[in-house]
């Protein structure tokens, strides 16, 4: 049980006349050929066809009939179709270096050693944890790293041979023979995966416009339970919407979730719409339980839409938003280092060139300086903020530029372990729990240390979700289900802990 804030909570009229004045944009409502792109500026608009205006899911829908079953014909029609701007990853691995299990060099520290390999064969760390570290290496060099693992006597697993097949199979359907695991084919008769009117499916991963049209359906579904609050504008005058769930008790406490903060990650936007679908189709059904019906949900599942559509247009890889740097000539800043707190520290870079780039100040971007107001605006009654993201199959809670202890860390590990009890009974999945610092997952800037240190909810968490480097950014499809599952359950213990 926890205590209530003081403070009035405002009604939500109230709220978005407020939000307005403060932002000015709210309303209701997988052996790199890498390929040069003539024209930088551009990159954005490469893929306008005409006749496939959505995007590639569109073109999926159009490509359906062709070789259906091995799925090679409609995969490489798509990245045909994508032209020759789609950056390609051939031939590129991802590699686990171990840190148990590798011999020290009495002339070298193992930290020592794993840096020279990073700096010397690594295109970009993809992940860090307490076992070792999950690197792109390139095709170029990756007889040289095998040679250099050899001499220096690492232990190490190549994770995938092959990013570029590792891609195409983001690209697939899901089909019930597909699946690995019986029990997910069996969760497609579960009512909230077949909206009537709505586009997406959790068989594959989908546009941002057909996130967007989704959320749109449940509005119009679920009209007495949902609002659609925009609460800014992207460089590419994307809206950014969150969707509001609620009984309209002014008693509530508020909790906000976002995903898809790092372009790449597909994952976490597809497990909470799945998570929104589960949530609204209970509650309207009258089989929601008490404690998440007297939450406030709002819900942001695309924090990145200009990163994420070109991730699934042109640049699979890419993690950053599309602001355009014009002295370097260089796009995009990662939103997940433009926070306030603890910007511009080791962990980040001042380089627009680099996927880890903190922007020229921090809320230098249209996407945090929106999530910002609005998370200030309902600072006396937010109860809980969980921003979700892909690949670690860790738990999160503040602080990551330090070894600092939260006053109420006691609550947050009891919470976040009811919560993975709850993942091993559905997936058997295996989570690690700890502080950002602890998990050697500190990024400078990021957006849960800077709600921790502003607004003090009662809950601050990072859910990295699926997987734990087999796949890392690029899980098939298969596994949107049972991450949707984890999304879901997560806040269900959330809400319980509020009451």
């Amino acid at each position: 049980m926890v205590k209530k804030k003081f403070g009035r909570y405002l009604p939500v009229s109230q709220r978005i006349a407020s939000q307005t004045e403060s932002n000015g944009h709210t309303s209701n409502r997988y052996s790199k050929t890498s390929r040069r792109i003539s024209s930088p500026r551009t990159r954005d608009n490469l893929v306008r066809l005409p006749f496939f205006g959505g995007g590639v899911t569109q073109l999926l829908r159009y490509l359906r009939p062709m070789d259906r079953q091995a799925g090679k014909g409609r995969r490489s029609a798509v990245r045909s179709a994508l032209d020759e701007n789609y950056v390609s990853y051939r031939g590129d691995q991802l590699w686990k270096l171990n840190f148990n299990g590798t011999r020290r060099r009495a002339d070298s520290s193992p930290d020592a050693q794993f840096n020279q390999f990073v700096e010397e064969f690594g295109s970009e760390v993809w992940n860090v944890n307490q076992d070792g570290i999950d690197i792109l290496v390139e095709h170029k060099n990756v007889e040289a790293a095998q040679q250099y693992m050899e001499k220096t006597g690492f232990s190490y697993n190549i994770m995938i041979d092959d990013i570029e097949t590792a891609i195409d199979d983001t690209y697939t359907d899901v089909v019930d023979s597909e699946t690995d695991n019986p029990s997910t084919s069996a969760n497609y008769s579960l009512p909230w995966l077949t909206r009537e009117g709505s586009l997406l499916t959790w068989r594959r991963y989908h546009d941002q416009g057909d996130i967007q049209q989704f959320m749109q359906n449940i509005l119009e579904t679920h009209s007495d339970l949902t609002e659609i609050i925009q609460i800014g504008l992207t460089r590419n005058k994307r809206p950014l919407e969150v969707i509001r769930v609620s009984n309209g008790n002014p008693k509530n406490w508020a909790v906000f979730v976002d995903a898809g903060m790092q372009a790449r990650d597909w994952l976490s936007p597809a497990a909470l719409t799945y998570a929104i679908s589960k949530l609204t189709w209970l509650w309207s059904q009258g089989r929601a339980e008490k404690t998440m019906r007297h939450i406030d949900w709002y819900f942001l599942p695309l924090a990145n839409p200009d990163g994420y559509q070109y991730s699934r247009l042109t640049d699979r890889l890419w993690t950053k938003n599309r602001n355009y740097d014009s002295d370097s000539g260089c796009y995009g800043v990662n939103l997940d280092r433009n926070f306030e707190y603890a910007w511009g520290q080791a962990g980040a870079t001042t380089n627009p060139c680099k996927n880890l780039y903190q922007g020229v100040k921090s809320f230098s971007e249209a996407e945090t300086r929106a999530m910002r107001n609005f998370l200030l605006g309902m600072r006396d009654y937010l109860g809980a903020y969980v921003s979700f993201g892909g690949y670690g199959q860790t738990i999160t809670y503040p602080w990551g530029d330090a070894d600092y202890v939260t006053p109420n860390q006691r609550e947050l590990r009891y919470t976040a372990r009811q919560a993975m009890l709850n993942f091993r009974r559905l997936n058997h999945a295996e989570y690690s729990l700890g502080s950002s610092y602890r998990q050697k997952l500190a990024r400078p800037g990021n957006s849960a240390d800077w709600v921790q240190d502003r607004i003090e909810p009662h809950f601050v968490y990072n859910v990295f979700l699926k997987d734990q480097g087999r796949y890392g950014y690029l899980m098939p499809p298969q596994y949107i289900l049972e991450s949707g599952e984890e999304a879901f359950e997560f806040l269900r213990t959330i809400a319980q802990q509020l009451q």
